[in-house]
């Protein structure tokens, strides 16, 4: 598959990143997600698993104008709960804690991206609330359920024209 390029330079095809390691069960939940994905938006969306997070996602964005990225995270919601956050928001910061497997976290790549103007242009985090991040290679049952509304989510969010979305970046739904 050819990605289209828009007049800018940037590729035209949303591109959505699943971050994870796929030996800390509920850390899994991202590379599960994009799995879920990638036969179903064939020809409709890149699809990448990234292990690495952090830093690496700058480098994988560059040249992308709408990116979804999907990660566990642990804000203290009922584990399951999924979250969809836009760098507007402002609450960024449920990406953050001493859970993250990737280094940098999710929200710090972010705000270092914000800083070198390395931001795409339109942003999507889909964070899933884990509840166990230690060894292990299952989802909880309740993290498997949010990783199929998320996967679900997903589907809809790129079937729909990004101008055609109306408001509602920071809407949470519970698994």
């Amino acid at each position: 598959m050819s990605d289209r390029v828009s007049p800018n330079g940037s590729t035209a095809l949303p591109l959505i990143i699943g971050l994870g390691n796929e030996h800390r069960s509920d850390d899994r939940s991202g590379l599960e997600v994009v799995r879920a994905l990638r036969g179903r938006l064939e020809g409709r969306a890149r699809i990448e698993e990234c292990v690495a997070g952090g830093v690496a996602l700058l480098d994988r964005w560059r040249a992308a104008d709408r990116v979804i990225v999907v990660d566990a995270v642990r804000s203290g919601a009922r584990p399951g709960t999924v979250h969809r956050l836009e760098p507007s928001d402002g609450e960024m910061g449920i990406l953050r804690g001493p859970t993250s497997t990737h280094g940098l976290s999710l929200a710090e790549a972010v705000a270092l991206a914000k800083g070198l103007g390395q931001l795409p242009s339109h942003l999507v985090v889909y964070g899933i609330e884990a509840a166990n991040v230690k060894v292990g290679d299952e989802l909880t049952p309740e993290v498997a359920r949010g990783v199929e509304e998320a996967t679900a989510r997903i589907l809809a969010e790129v079937a729909t024209p990004f101008a055609s979305r109306g408001p509602g970046p920071t809407e949470r739904a519970h698994a």
